[in-house]
């Protein structure tokens, strides 16, 4: 099984992990992501229940003619105490958690939530959901759209990885982006990662840009 892990499109806030829609260069990002995977004869979709990612699965969904079928568990991080907060005020509020969060000093459990080790437990039974789904319906080659810390984090699960902000949790993803992962019943393989190829020539899409 070629699982393609999608992170959602820009959202319309820069506040932390608000439950909000695109923006417009969200939703351009989906339309290009979208018409890429044509090529991958993708024959499942499945999405967290966030509205940003609802929004960029309902473009590759409109683009491949497939269904999304909507899984609990593969939501973002949990930021507790940080949600719905500017990064400037996150700053004056939280210095010391965020010179940690920065440096990758360790795995950060933010103010009352998760840290990336609790994360990725309870998206690992989410993807092995996705996948007993996809399995029972002879899905070969299925996208998950999701979200950029909760997928890293499974990420360093799977792969038996540090879960401090060092190494690939501390890659920042691009909105879109594709990261496939095979799967042959009993482990998982890396095959391309935070890949924006569709993004080419569309210099203002890039993350870069978001502020």
């Amino acid at each position: 099984m070629d699982i393609f892990l999608i992170r959602h499109g820009r959202q319309s806030s820069n506040l932390c992990n608000v439950n909000v829609g695109l923006s417009k260069e969200g939703h351009e990002q989906g339309e290009l992501v979208a018409k890429r995977l044509k090529a991958f004869s993708i024959d499942g979709i499945y999405s967290s229940k966030l509205i940003r990612a609802q929004e960029t699965a309902k473009h590759i969904a409109d683009e491949l003619n497939l269904p999304i079928v909507t899984i609990e568990g593969i939501e973002e991080i949990e930021f507790g105490d940080w949600t719905g907060i500017s990064d400037k005020e996150l700053d004056k509020m939280f210095p010391e958690i965020r010179y940690r969060h920065y440096h990758g000093l360790e795995d950060i459990r933010y103010p009352n939530a998760e840290n990336g080790e609790d994360c990725a437990k309870r998206y690992d039974i989410a993807m092995q959901d996705i996948i007993r789904q996809a399995s029972n319906l002879k899905q070969e080659r299925i996208v998950v759209v999701t979200h950029g810390m909760a997928m890293r984090a499974w990420l360093c699960k799977v792969f038996n990885m540090p879960y401090s902000n060092r190494g690939i949790l501390a890659q920042t993803l691009e909105n879109s982006s594709i990261t496939e992962i095979g799967y042959n019943g009993s482990e998982f393989m890396f095959e391309r990662f935070n890949d924006a190829a569709h993004l080419e020539g569309h210099d203002e899409l890039l993350r870069k840009h978001f502020k």
